[in-house]
């Protein structure tokens, strides 16, 4: 993280050095400003997508797409920073060479670091000898991570059965004998099984000799893989790895969906609005907004706002949008068809009831019904609302044709709220844009 900081601060000096018409001095102000707002944007993505988290664990393909979603969302905000706000930084042929020379000097960086790791971990794993014990299946599948064996240096397995690996050194009476006669660093139990006595005679043996014990835990009995958190030392496995959980990470969504709704609100739905008030007034009879009871986070039920699109009618918390319905108006078909009926949504944003990208939020109706028939619905009321989301940008919007098509659009958002990041986020933004420019089928 600090060579990132010491890379990105000389490249923003050769930026302004090239500039002829610039003479930069740090102490100025009008340098200064934007400078530290250059470096602390960068502070703040990378941090967020995890980029400098499990560093040494983490392997060069997973690592490097960390660093592309962070790098484009930098940039994506570097662009956003030079066009929005007034500063010495101008968006020109040096901006975008400053941007590339970025990309260069953190590329170069981490393949400097990957080879050093690389090399100190061969280093290690010839000082540290570790062992696995256990029974065949959960043996096997410990020994397809290539990392773990390097990590930790297992340098042999002992199991119930006879194993057919290289590392295979006996059975667990030969692992007894080892471990008094060899220098052993870890033992590695994953085999739950073990009788109680012959489980703790390999560990006091273990402990006598110095040994470090480690479990793994088993998730046999379940259909998913969690993640390891520990609360006050204890630690527990928790089945949904949920990003959102992270108090530092709602925050960020939080500053994000402030920024961006104020931003529509004020540049977009300020001159906007009237237009579409005169021309629903002039077509039909009733109020421009249109007000509907949603569930939102934790279930809470909240009013959910739109441009109206439909003529006043006593069908509208109960029947959901068919395709060419007679209830939707001319100018409300257009509406819903380029997604503006859902603008006013972001005073709902403002307000804290909804995010700019989340679960779209269901009438009440359909999560009374849903929720009694459809596996894991209520999961999805996790996390706030959105006015876009995942399920939405991959195909799932509209009308819901079967109990099938609301399970695929649950598992979406189910996938949304496990995976969610900044960079996940502008990205379905991105996906709704285009899919509005495009068109889409399900839109009506």
């Amino acid at each position: 993280m600090l060579g990132d900081l010491l890379l990105l601060n000389a490249a923003i000096i050769v930026m302004y050095a090239l500039r002829p018409a610039v003479r930069y001095a740090l102490t100025d102000g009008e340098f200064l400003l934007p400078h530290l707002i250059i470096s602390f944007s960068w502070l703040v993505i990378s941090l967020m997508a995890g980029l400098y988290r499990d560093s040494y664990e983490r392997e060069a393909p997973e690592h490097f797409s960390i660093f592309t979603k962070s790098y484009l969302t930098f940039t994506f905000f570097s662009i956003v920073y030079t066009i929005l706000l007034p500063s010495s930084v101008q968006l020109d042929k040096i901006t975008a060479g400053f941007l590339v020379l970025v990309a260069l000097l953190l590329v170069f960086w981490r393949i400097i670091l990957l080879l050093y790791r690389k090399n100190y971990r061969k280093t290690a794993q010839a000082a540290i000898s570790s062992v696995v014990v256990g029974s065949e299946p959960y043996v096997k599948g410990l020994l397809r991570s290539s990392a773990l064996r390097e990590n930790m240096g297992v340098s042999a397995v002992y199991c119930h059965d006879v194993l057919q690996d290289p590392l295979y050194a006996g059975s667990l009476p030969d692992l007894i004998t080892s471990i008094k006669a060899e220098k052993v660093d870890n033992l590695i139990i994953t085999d739950r099984f073990l009788p109680e006595e012959e489980l703790r005679n390999l560990i006091d043996e273990a402990e006598h000799q110095m040994v470090r014990v480690y479990f793994t835990p088993n998730f046999e009995n379940l259909n998913t893989y969690g993640r390891i958190d520990t609360v006050h030392r204890l630690p527990l496995i928790n089945l949904m790895a949920e990003p959102l959980a992270n108090p530092k990470n709602v925050l960020v969504k939080r500053a994000f969906d402030v920024i961006f709704s104020l931003a529509v609100i004020l540049f977009i739905l300020s001159w906007l609005t009237p237009i579409v008030a005169l021309i629903i007034k002039l077509e039909s009879k009733g109020p421009v907004f249109f007000r509907q009871a949603r569930a939102g986070y934790r279930n809470e039920v909240f009013q959910c706002l739109k441009f109206r699109s439909m003529r006043v009618n006593d069908k509208s918390d109960q029947l959901t949008t068919r395709k060419n319905d007679s209830r939707v108006t001319k100018f409300g078909a257009f509406l819903r068809k380029t997604s503006i009926d859902e603008m006013p949504q972001f005073f709902n944003v403002l307000a804290g009831q909804m995010s700019v990208v989340g679960p779209r939020p269901h009438m009440i109706s359909q999560n009374e019904l849903y929720s009694k028939i459809i596996r894991k619905y209520m999961l999805r009321h996790l996390v706030k609302p959105g006015i876009t989301g995942w399920a939405q940008v991959m195909g799932s919007r509209g009308e819901i044709f079967s109990n099938d098509d609301m399970q695929r659009r649950i598992e979406k958002d189910i996938y949304y709220i496990k995976n969610w990041s900044l960079f996940l986020d502008l990205k379905i933004i991105f996906l709704t844009f285009y899919n509005v420019v495009r068109g889409d089928e399900q839109a009506y």
